[in-house]
């Protein structure tokens, strides 16, 4: 997609509103919250034909990385600067006022990214994103409609608060929610909170945008010039060596025997930490 001239901007008020109450106890007790209606859906329904389309062109001619995603069907994605105006979007929709509020650390501009769950996909393992010890707030775009046939996220309800060890989670069994969107619709997220990608059943990959907030923020001036402002599909969870790739392929292979050695490890690890 064609990079536009629009300047990154972010609204500022004189004095923000205060965030609806019911609305922090909502984000405090589930570590999540959805908004319908954020993103223009013809708009984004465009931006989503174009990620599909550079997919299709690179798996076409083979120019994809082997492994990275690739075998379990979860790819990463920077979807260039032709994304902008969804940033724009959160903007004016006041979303880029929320962030802080919800979550005082995110005091910088977002990075951007999104993840695209192929058709074909295997169900991924219960995980949080990035480092446990250092959470940030996350917002997700749908970026066509996401349904149960396509992979919606699973969360694990409540997990946001617990200790992150990965036995614990067999032990306690958190309720398990489905996260259903609309295209244009907005998830807001802690990074600690529990989840997984689920298998996609459709014929065509589901891509989701998602602006996150590590340490604070970017620190770019313009979090849209990485890659030139190119998109750029980009590995997952595993990497693209041989080691990880016959590791993706047993993840993939059997999903179930993959909770179990991870929830075997992390209470190993727990014993001989202690």
């Amino acid at each position: 997609m064609q990079s536009t001239a629009r300047p990154l901007t972010q609204r500022q008020s004189p004095a923000s509103r205060p965030v609806d109450a019911a609305l922090a106890r909502a984000f405090t007790e589930h570590g999540y919250l959805t908004i319908p209606g954020v993103v223009d859906p013809d708009a984004i329904t465009k931006l989503s034909a174009a990620l599909i389309e550079e997919y299709e062109r690179l798996r076409r001619f083979g120019m994809l990385f082997a492994g990275g995603g690739t075998v379990s069907g979860h790819l990463n994605c920077f979807p260039g600067a032709g994304s902008r105006f969804v940033y724009q979007a959160l903007a004016e929709r006041g979303i880029l006022e929320l962030v802080p509020q919800l979550w005082p650390d995110a005091t910088g501009r977002p990075n951007i990214g999104c993840n695209v769950n192929l058709p074909g996909s295997s169900e991924q393992n219960d995980h949080v994103d990035g480092d446990p010890a250092h959470p940030f707030l996350i917002v997700n775009v749908a970026a066509v409609d996401t349904t149960i046939e396509n992979g919606a996220m699973e969360i694990l309800c409540g997990t946001h608060r617990s200790t992150h060890e990965y036995w614990r989670l067999l032990l306690t069994q958190p309720e398990r929610r489905r996260v259903s969107l609309q295209r244009g619709d907005i998830l807001i997220r802690l990074s600690t909170l529990w989840h997984r990608g689920m298998p996609n059943r459709s014929a065509s990959p589901r891509p989701m945008l998602a602006f996150t907030w590590e340490d604070g923020g970017s620190r770019l001036d313009d979090p849209y010039s990485v890659h030139e402002g190119r998109l750029a599909f980009l590995p997952n969870r595993y990497g693209s060596d041989w080691g990880s790739r016959l590791r993706e392929q047993a993840f993939a292979a059997a999903p179930r025997a993959g909770t179990a050695y991870l929830a075997v490890r992390s209470f190993l690890s727990r014993r001989t930490s202690s």
